[in-house]
């Protein structure tokens, strides 16, 4: 078994094209992969039980909650997952200090790259 074949990620973007594409990259990569459309999606997800390790979210996902108030109740609930923001507008991130399990990755990016940050992050 891989590093890659013990990490759960959750993955949350509203745009479904994105969504699936990168699920696509991380799945080839031979990570598991759940898949969330909303910020209130992922939480139901993760109060229900889901033991992703890893969150990987777009900062702006429509109406309802953004990526940054997902991954500020996702460190309230389970301190020891990591989050990896993927956004097209780091601006979005202007006056957050990320914290030591957060990363941003800007879109466009390669698989290669969200997988290598995935397993620098991913609890051991």
């Amino acid at each position: 078994m891989t590093d890659s074949d013990r990490i759960c990620l959750l993955l949350v973007e509203d745009d479904v094209l994105v969504r699936m594409t990168v699920a696509l990259m991380l799945e080839d990569d031979g990570f598991r992969v759940v898949e969330a459309a909303s910020a209130t999606e992922a939480m139901g997800l993760i109060q229900e039980g889901l033991e992703a390790t890893v969150v990987v979210t777009d900062i702006d996902l429509g109406a309802g909650p953004n990526g940054l108030e997902l991954a500020d109740n996702l460190h309230f609930l389970r301190p020891d997952a990591a989050v990896i923001f993927i956004t097209g507008r780091t601006a979005s991130l202007a006056g957050r200090e990320l914290m030591q399990k957060e990363a941003v990755l800007s879109k466009p990016f390669e698989g290669s790259d969200l997988a290598r940050l995935v397993r620098e992050l991913a609890p051991r």
